[in-house]
């Protein structure tokens, strides 16, 4: 089969581990395809990163001796996705000043996004600035990267005077205020927002905005509320979506209706950690220990790492038998062993 551009690019979209990706850029540079041809530079960069391979996906950048606006986007976007969030700074800074390139909406909103994971006030506020004064202030995508920054280090005020401003709006940027706002403890706005969605005054609601109310309703224990969502869910499909269910279980413990959470987790086919941390809490915070401890002791039979959020659950039940005498120091000590933290 003749080596093409095609070919390799199909390589390159079905790898499925990092080996793949460094033979085939052993042949790419074989057939000096690499240093022709910068789309294939480009896919393979972003490939890397799918893999959390920044080393690779840098050294690939910096060999390319002219790389376009495009490139340098995926290289923001891969540092940040990738919990490097200071490169993510560095190479927008490097794209700013040292070339004749200038950042688009895509620059900013990826490195506004590292600046959130950073949690860095004043990087965030030079960046808006910055964005400001390039033209991108009143950009969806960058406002919405900019709203979230906000809310990421508790300054609703600023991100509802971002949101404010924005001439456009759609469902990803009202689901960013849906979650910062519960994130911040702001929960009655975070429910009005979604209500305006659901009442078609303002962009439609997706899946993503019925998750991102949850935590919301549950802190309120807005059990009516939360019956209304759970309807809403099945109406619109999106009842057996794993995120959706775990977080309709936290909310009806939170309202002591452990039963109904306990259907619910019935109806999850495949359970991952954070489904069994949440009904394990579910049962503890509503004094069903037995039921509690029986799902840790099935969730540490599966061969499940558990992580501090499943220990954290069951602290109470803990509580409770010591303070009964029925923990001894023997059962203590197994719990410990028994207990793998991620």
């Amino acid at each position: 089969m003749p080596r093409t551009r095609d070919f390799f690019l199909n390589l390159i979209r079905k790898a499925a581990a990092l080996s793949h990706l460094t033979q085939l850029q052993a042949q790419l540079i074989h057939h000096r395809l690499l240093k022709n041809d910068i789309s294939i530079t480009t896919k393979l960069t972003h490939k890397f990163f799918d893999f959390n391979a920044t080393l690779h996906a840098r050294a690939l950048f910096f060999s390319v001796p002219k790389p376009d606006l495009f490139l340098f986007n995926v290289l923001i976007k891969g540092f940040s996705a990738n919990n490097k969030p200071l490169s993510a700074i560095s190479l927008f800074t490097h794209l700013r000043k040292n070339t004749r390139l200038k950042p688009d909406d895509y620059s900013y909103a990826f490195v506004v996004s590292a600046a959130a994971s950073l949690g860095d006030a004043r990087i965030g506020a030079i960046l808006h600035g910055m964005a400001m004064i390039d033209g991108f202030g009143l950009d969806l995508f960058v406002g919405s990267a900019l709203v979230d920054f906000y809310f990421k280090i508790w300054r609703e005020n600023l991100a509802i005077q971002v949101f404010d401003r924005l001439p456009q709006i759609d469902t990803v940027l009202f689901n960013t205020m849906i979650s910062g706002f519960a994130k911040n403890s702001c929960f009655e706005d975070s429910i009005r927002i979604f209500g305006d969605m659901v009442l078609g005054n303002e962009p439609k609601f997706d899946l993503t905005s019925v998750i991102a109310v949850l935590p919301a309703v549950a802190e309120l224990q807005e059990l009516k509320l939360g019956m209304q969502i759970l309807c809403l869910a099945i109406k619109c499909g999106f009842y057996s979506h794993l995120s959706l269910l775990t977080g309709l279980i936290s909310l009806f413990s939170k309202c002591g209706e452990v039963e109904i959470a306990r259907l619910l987790f019935g109806e999850i086919r495949k359970r991952d950690l954070i489904s069994c941390n949440a009904m394990i809490s579910g049962f503890t915070c509503n004094g069903e220990t037995e039921d509690s401890v029986k799902l840790f002791k099935e969730l540490l039979g599966s061969g499940e790492r558990v992580s501090s959020s499943t220990i954290v659950g069951l602290i109470p039940v803990y509580c409770y038998q010591h303070s009964l005498g029925l923990c001894s120091n023997r059962s203590l000590k197994s719990w410990r062993m028994g207990t793998q933290l991620n």
